[in-house]
């Protein structure tokens, strides 16, 4: 087969320019827990150099200051990230199913709402959070894991691994891809994430939403993978 059957996306910062978003989020998350907001270019820094695990949250309780974070992560500023109109026309053309996996702790109803306001609700099939992985009975094994949603995603609708690509910005993401064997496309215009999404096992790293049906051309048709 030369395209995929099915490609998961991840939605902030890949499908949607939510940076603003995700700044005022982490600040929110750092006034909870009583810490002092971070400057813009703090943040800028921080995000930059791939720290703001480390940077953002208390050293008592990392993992409860993330998960507030993704519950009140929302779409307040955000826009359709440049070129994902034409990746998801193209990929309607081709017949592949379109799923959002987002590390988000929302109901997916949110989301939906949040495509239709852009005008991007036409290209996707599903969508599944972080708070359907309670629903479902599945399981997280670390923080933002996302492997036994795609598993579960790939059963519910029948499609092998080999037959699957994940498009995302983060290098938990690709952990999670690399996990269940499907293939993924990593999307970063800067040098450090870029080199840690090659590192944790993307196929190829792209700077533009624009540049993905090539790279799932090469991937699929030429067989080629960038991997370093």
């Amino acid at each position: 087969m030369n395209v995929p059957r099915l490609v998961f996306l991840d939605y902030d910062l890949t499908l949607m320019n939510t940076f603003m978003d995700f700044f005022e989020a982490i600040n929110e998350a750092r006034r909870f827990y009583g810490l002092k907001p971070f400057s813009f270019n703090e943040f800028m820094n921080y995000f930059i150099d791939d720290v703001l695990d480390v940077k953002a949250p208390p050293q008592n309780d990392p993992m409860g200051f993330w998960k507030y974070f993704r519950r009140v992560y929302s779409t307040r500023h955000g826009y359709p990230m440049e070129g994902s109109h034409y990746l998801l026309y193209m990929l309607r053309l081709w017949g592949t199913r379109n799923i959002i996996v987002t590390g988000r702790e929302t109901p997916s109803k949110t989301i939906w709402w949040e495509l239709r306001r852009h005008g991007l609700e036409w290209g996707i099939d599903s969508i599944f959070t972080m708070y359907d992985i309670e629903l479902i009975g599945g399981i997280e094994e670390s923080l933002f894991d996302k492997s036994w949603l795609l598993e579960y995603i790939l059963d519910k609708y029948g499609v092998d691994p080999g037959n699957a690509i994940m498009i995302g910005d983060y290098k938990l993401d690709a952990k999670s891809a690399l996990k269940v064997g499907v293939v993924f496309i990593g999307l970063s215009n800067i040098p450090k994430r870029t080199r840690d999404l090659y590192i944790n096992g993307a196929c190829q790293v792209v700077s533009s939403l624009y540049e993905i049906p090539l790279v799932i051309h090469e991937i699929f048709y030429e067989k080629k993978c960038h991997m370093v």
